[in-house]
This record gives C-alpha cells, sequence and structure tokens, in this order.
C-alpha cells in the first residue's frame, strides 16, 4: 500500500514520492521504510548513470535526523519503467535521502513520520 507523501504517481512528469505504508519497521532509534520515487526529470545515479524513478529501502535514524538509502533498484524511465539496476550502500558511502531539487523537499516529513513508528512490544 503506497502512501503519497508528495506528486502524482500518475504522472511522469511530477517528482513523486512514496511510502509502502506496510514495509515499516523500528529498531531501537531506527526505522526502515521502502520507498519508490519518480522524478520529473532523468537524473545521473550515484554510479554516474541515468535514471528518472527508483525503489529504495531505506534507514532512518531518529536521533541524528538523518537517512540514507540501503538498496535502490534505479530504473532509467519514469514510473518504474525499462531497463533496472540495482545498488547497495552503506551509511558510509553517502547515499543520503535528500530529493535534490524538488520544489517541495519531502524529507525532513518522511523522516518526522518514520519516527513516530511505534517499536514493536512498546
Amino acid at each position: 500500500m503506497w502512501l503519497t507523501i508528495t506528486g502524482d504517481p500518475q504522472s511522469a512528469t511530477t517528482d513523486t514520492v512514496e511510502v509502502d505504508a506496510t514495509s515499516a519497521m523500528a529498531f531501537e532509534s531506527m526505522r526502515m521504510v521502502k520507498l519508490r520515487v519518480n522524478r520529473a526529470r532523468p537524473r545521473t545515479g550515484f554510479d554516474g548513470n541515468p535514471y528518472q524513478s527508483y525503489y529504495s529501502t531505506a534507514i532512518v535514524d531518529c536521533t541524528e535526523q538523518k537517512a540514507w538509502h540501503r538498496t535502490l533498484s534505479l530504473f532509467e524511465m519514469p514510473l518504474w519503467r525499462g531497463k533496472m539496476r540495482i545498488a547497495d550502500s552503506t551509511e558510509g558511502e553517502g547515499r543520503e535521502v535528500s530529493f535534490a531539487e524538488m520544489a517541495s523537499n519531502p524529507r525532513d516529513r518522511l523522516i518526522k513520520a518514520a519516527c513516530a513508528i511505534a517499536l514493536r512490544g512498546s
């Protein structure tokens, strides 16, 4: 079940960020969520290759108010179509969740929402 944070998931020319509400997991001060993102225009990935949309497993550190991509499935075309490549990363490799150049950047809202997830058993 995808919840739209910003944008329009039906529009290939709109910056869109969605969260899989059923995927969220909480442990201590960390949260893990699955994202899917469409960019209005093609962009260049961390590997130097173009992409326009992606799926991501993101880790959120609620203490530091930071988030980074743990895995990325990058698509060459909008709306999660076309050739796909997978990139695994860790926090130290600079794959911060930033949504660069989005007019209405949802990064802080995403972190706040993820950190509101209760720990299992609390």
